[in-house]
């Protein structure tokens, strides 16, 4: 059953491998720009590029079981550091900076956030797998919120705590600032003030290294076109 398992996966990630010109793995938070990205330098470039999103830590899990990635857009900077560090990547560097935001249904600040919380359901990512997890778990020691006051609704990447609050399932939510024009929420909290901004890496993955493609993209992501939509 195993072997069958791993079998699959692996024609799975051959389907994806030939699919598109260039395979993309990226951190939930960065999904909607990256597909902007996608349509912008297929437009310029005529490549095509294949897109797989998810939480960060699973996608470096992936990459390390050898997943047929070209490049990896993390929600970190760690990540891409070991895939460097581990000869599976041969370049990484910042693409963009991300912020933590935490979205209610009633107003809040730092003062009122434990008792406006209370009994509420509130929904985070994953903290081992997901940098906005990670953060998130920073932001409520800075806001001395206490678990046990609240539901905790935990979910695998920020893009699924995006939907849990979005669809009525969580009352507070923390996540991206780059999702919230997409939630409509009513209060917005942002926590650049509380917690450090998260500088995101990518990695341009050794697999890669013979893709014309790959290396294209890989610059274009360097030029103004690429980040006036990252901005």
């Amino acid at each position: 059953m195993k072997h069958a398992f791993a079998s699959l996966v692996l024609a799975c990630w051959a389907g994806l491998a030939t699919a598109a010109d260039v395979t993309v793995a990226v951190s939930s938070n960065f999904v909607t720009t990256a597909f902007k990205l996608a349509a912008e330098f297929e437009g310029e470039t005529g490549f095509s590029i294949g897109i797989s999103h998810g939480a960060t830590g699973h996608l470096h899990t992936q990459i390390v079981r050898g997943a047929p990635f070209d490049v990896f857009l993390a929600g970190d900077a760690e990540r891409p550091a070991h895939l460097l560090a581990s000869g599976r990547a041969t370049e990484t560097r910042a693409y963009a900076v991300g912020r933590l935001a935490l979205v209610s249904r009633e107003p809040l600040t730092r003062e009122s956030a434990a008792s406006v919380l209370e009994g509420k359901s509130v929904a985070l990512a994953d903290p081992i797998a997901a940098p906005y997890g990670k953060a998130s778990t920073r932001a409520m020691e800075r806001l001395k919120l206490d678990t046990a006051d609240f539901k905790t609704l935990l979910v695998i990447n920020v893009g699924q705590v995006a939907t849990l609050y979005r669809t009525g399932n969580a009352d507070a939510a923390f996540v991206a600032v780059s999702q919230v024009p997409f939630l409509d929420s009513p209060e917005v909290f942002d926590l650049e003030n509380l917690i450090p901004d998260i500088p995101q890496h990518a990695a341009f993955l050794a697999r890669a290294s013979e893709s014309e493609a790959a290396h294209a993209f890989w610059d274009w992501l360097a030029t103004a076109s690429a980040q006036g939509l990252i901005a």
